[in-house]
């Protein structure tokens, strides 16, 4: 990459949340500002018409491709969150680092459900998901959590990403890389799990792009009442692992690991 090249993406790099409304314009042609109760919103223009809350939108210069930035756009149905339930479509945008110019995208319509479990985060996951020679992919996690005080419930999604010419992706969807959940008396008797899961690129390669392998760490545990005194009990730690393939098109993720 030239000098210059590298001066721009350092520049994109101090300043990329200042570049969203003019990253979002180019995306969005037509789009039009308005102030609602939550901030400083975008409406796109045509039908049907989806809102855009600045605030939401996660934007990030791409290490593995520093000429690159990522972005990750909530397209709201309705202009402000429901109380009762919200529905968005998800786009992951790919942008050049020095102009406002998309590069790809991929959309996924009615992608991010809001009701009894809601969504709380949207992020890209930049770690060096390497497939092949030519080809590194990008995450997105999404986050829920449960509204439920006697039930606690949160789990967070990945998806990756891939460039395929002038478009983008996905390659990987829903995989649970953890979950939080539980069911207690509100006091402290109950009972707890807790999983985590790390995705790490395995050697052997299928259809031209590398497995992933999947190391899932569960831990559980139950509170006990005994007088005044709220006791934790460890339960067992488990430890498995598993390879998914890549089958051409994409890696299929096992019901058992995959999230909302």
């Amino acid at each position: 990459m030239s000098l210059t090249a590298l001066l721009c993406a350092d520049a994109a790099a101090a300043d990329c949340q200042s570049r969203v409304y003019d990253l979002l314009r180019a995306a969005y042609p037509g789009s039009v500002g308005e102030t609602g109760d939550e901030g400083e919103l975008l409406r796109t223009a045509g039908s049907p018409t989806r809102w855009i809350n600045l605030g939401e939108v996660a934007c990030k210069v791409w290490p593995a491709s520093p000429d690159k930035t990522l972005l990750t756009v909530r397209l709201r149905h309705q202009a402000a969150s429901g109380i009762d339930s919200d529905t968005a479509d998800l786009e992951v945008l790919v942008a050049d680092s020095a102009r406002p110019r998309i590069l790809q995208r991929y959309r996924e319509d009615d992608a991010l459900q809001s009701d009894a479990v809601r969504i709380s985060s949207v992020t890209l996951d930049t770690a060096r998901y390497r497939l092949n020679e030519s080809t590194t992919a990008f995450g997105v996690r999404i986050g829920y959590t449960g509204s439920s005080r006697a039930n606690p419930y949160g789990s967070t999604v990945m998806n990756l990403y891939v460039a395929d010419g002038a478009k983008l992706r996905p390659v990987l969807s829903k995989l649970e890389v953890s979950k939080e959940r539980g069911e207690w008396d509100t006091n402290c008797a109950g009972e707890f799990e807790n999983v985590q899961r790390t995705v790490a690129i395995d050697a052997k390669r299928d259809h031209g792009y590398a497995g992933l392998r999947i190391n899932s760490v569960e831990e559980s545990s139950r509170n006990v009442a005994d007088d005044k005194d709220c006791d934790e009990v460890p339960g067992p730690t488990k430890k498995s692992s598993v390879r998914l393939a890549y089958d051409g098109r994409e890696y299929a993720v096992p019901d058992d690991l995959r999230g909302l």
